[in-house]
């Protein structure tokens, strides 16, 4: 077995494997799209990812045929700081003792991505119990789920309670949109995710909330006490493109949604959610993404009991700080 810099002269084993995998994962989880198995999709993708992780990638060989791959590529922001991103596809094994196989790849992958000096890695993995326990035993955690639920049938909605109302929302909304951007940060904040949400990041995400009021790129509708905006919810068409394997027009991400703490376990927000669903199998939607953190609790047992089932998961490896390569 060798380990060699994923290159040009791979793509063409790499999408056979990856788009093999794909087809054999589309039994476990068919709402996903199904141009995930086509070989040239996959050629494509991975083409735009090479392009973008600049050869950060390894292939694995046995007897000079690819058994896996594992390609990322470098970012940095505020909340993961310098890293490398493996997105869903940047991950193929083939059949034969995954769990070893994925153990050896990370060794050979991350050996390069530790020399360029990045030493928080994360790993965007398939539901598959064997790879997430080669990536636990690598000392991996697990940070989001990526679900996907069905948009074909239209869904039955509750009451809401008394005196509150629903609607698409307005221009006139922005500034209650902008006043209420700290909702999700205040809940991300508490136990058990402990996020921290710097001062300069809600200044600049707030203006981003505002903008829901009249985003012809979004679907957004507010729950109202009178005048009083108490909840919201937001659909956008997935991000689609060569470098976006999963995307496709049929498909919306559930965005944002987020209740005003007073006016939380009252079913406003199942009410709300409910009805957008409908609006995104009234505009022809076939599939609904979104994804939480696995420690906002609350999210982790609310999201499935719409539907949405876990295809993936984020998981973080962050190297010590300290760590220099042993010099003797």
């Amino acid at each position: 077995m060798k380990h060699l810099r994923f290159t040009e002269q791979h793509l063409a084993e790499a999408a056979e494997l990856l788009a093999a995998q794909s087809e054999q994962y589309l039994n476990d989880f068919p709402v996903l799209p199904a141009h995930i198995a086509d070989r040239e999709r996959a050629f494509t993708f991975l083409s735009a990812l090479l392009k973008k992780a600049e050869e950060k990638g390894v292939v694995m060989l046995e007897k000079d045929r690819m058994i896996g791959y594992m390609l990322g590529y470098y970012d940095q922001n505020v909340f993961f700081g310098r890293h490398v991103w493996v997105p869903y596809g940047g991950l193929a094994l083939s059949e034969a003792d995954e769990y070893q196989q994925l153990r050896t790849l990370y060794a050979a992958a991350g050996d390069n991505w530790i020399q360029d000096g990045v030493l928080n890695h994360y790993l965007v993995c398939p539901a598959i119990q064997e790879w997430q326990r080669a990536a636990f035993s690598l000392s991996f955690g697990q940070e989001q789920a990526y679900a996907v639920a069905s948009s074909t049938e239209e869904q039955l909605e509750k009451l809401l309670p008394q005196g509150i109302t629903i609607r698409e929302v307005q221009p006139a909304d922005a500034n209650q949109l902008a006043a209420s951007g700290h909702w999700i940060a205040a809940h991300l904040n508490a136990a058990p995710v402990w996020e921290p949400v710097p001062q300069r990041h809600m200044a600049e995400v707030r203006p981003g909330y505002a903008e829901l009021a009249d985003d012809d790129t979004s679907t957004t509708w507010v729950a109202l006490d009178g005048e009083q905006l108490v909840a919201y919810v937001a659909i956008y068409t997935v991000d689609i493109g060569a470098i976006h394997y999963l995307g496709t027009p049929k498909a919306v991400h559930f965005a944002v949604a987020a209740t005003h703490p007073d006016y939380r376990k009252r079913g406003i927000g199942r009410v709300l959610f409910t009805h957008i669903l409908n609006v995104a199998h009234q505009q022809g939607y076939e599939q609904v993404f979104t994804d939480w953190r696995t420690t906002n609790l609350e999210a982790d047992r609310y999201w499935p009991t719409f539907g949405f089932n876990p295809f993936a998961y984020r998981l973080l490896r962050r190297v010590n700080p300290t760590y220099k390569p042993f010099a003797g």
